[in-house]
């Protein structure tokens, strides 16, 4: 039986050594920042987007309150509290949605990394020569495995002596990929409830515009007499029920068309780096592997 050996080490390439700033899925996370720990690879944390959701949400009202306590928005906000609601959900999503947009465009950089799988011509890739592939990962990157595209080729990598046929490995990509995926999506859960419940938010808004309205076209309807102004004091709610129904439901429609709008444009990214990570995989690793090879 043929002995294995080791290849001699092939140092990392010039620019992975020399980079002053290594790979880290954390630097630049907003959570991290604030000391709390970072999700994993896209998902953000939806109990810390609420109490900034919260927060900004109390700054408006403030602000409104101080600033212009005349306006017309401000008395829009304040005919149903529907719409304050409608405020903290379109905030809570916006905050999600801005950390995926951060954490994906942290994830990608990996995609632009340094030579990771020496692209030489006389280069294959092996049982014998996957360390060295590992050893330019972790040069390149502070907590490698925090990086989908690290940890699916660690993954492979570090098992290629178990593993018999190069379909095998194909096998295993195949698997994190459907992982990764999986992972991507649920992380949507939030949003995807919050677009299904800020319409109906809406639509609270309008039943209640509706019976404030009724109720006050009944007082119109109790008017004794014919005296034309007080019919018209009687109208005043009526016609201010009405705008709160429409005012409520416009509100919560437009925010949920543009929360919508926006997180479809950030699926399609993550959607983007899945692809861009098994092009990679399937490129610059299955495409290299010989597993026959012992040198």
């Amino acid at each position: 039986m043929p002995q294995r050996t080791e290849p001699a080490e092939t140092a990392p390439p010039a620019a992975a050594r020399a980079a002053p700033n290594r790979l880290d899925a954390r630097r630049g996370d907003v959570e991290c920042l604030v000391g709390l720990p970072s999700g994993r690879y896209t998902v953000a944390s939806a109990p810390l987007w609420l109490g900034v959701a919260a927060a900004l949400s109390a700054l408006v009202a403030v602000i409104l309150v101080l600033a212009f306590p005349s306006s017309e928005f401000l008395a829009m906000m304040n005919r149903c509290w529907t719409n304050w609601a409608v405020l903290l959900f379109t905030f809570w999503c916006l905050g999600i949605l801005y950390a995926k947009w951060v954490k994906t465009s942290v994830q990608m950089r990996a995609l632009r990394a340094v030579e990771i799988v020496p692209r030489r011509g006389d280069f294959v890739l092996s049982p014998g020569t996957s360390g060295d592939v590992l050893r330019r990962i972790r040069a390149v990157a502070d907590r490698p495995k925090e990086f989908m595209l690290f940890r699916r080729i660690d993954l492979a990598l570090s098992n290629l002596g178990n593993i018999g046929e190069v379909r095998d490995v194909g096998a295993v990509f195949e698997s994190q990929a459907d992982s990764d995926a999986s992972a991507v999506d649920s992380s949507y859960t939030v949003i995807r409830s919050l677009i299904w419940t800020i319409p109906i938010l809406g639509f609270i808004g309008t039943v209640v515009g509706l019976s404030q309205a009724i109720g006050s076209f009944t007082d119109v309807l109790n008017q004794t007499g014919s005296d034309a102004a007080g019919i018209k004091s009687k109208l005043g709610p009526v016609v201010g029920g009405l705008a709160t129904a429409f005012e409520t439901t416009l509100v919560a429609l437009l925010a949920a068309v543009t929360i919508q709008l926006l997180s479809t444009w950030v699926y399609k990214r993550e959607e983007a780096l899945l692809d861009g990570i098994s092009d990679f995989t399937t490129e610059h690793v299955l495409s290299r592997l010989k597993l026959t090879d012992w040198q």
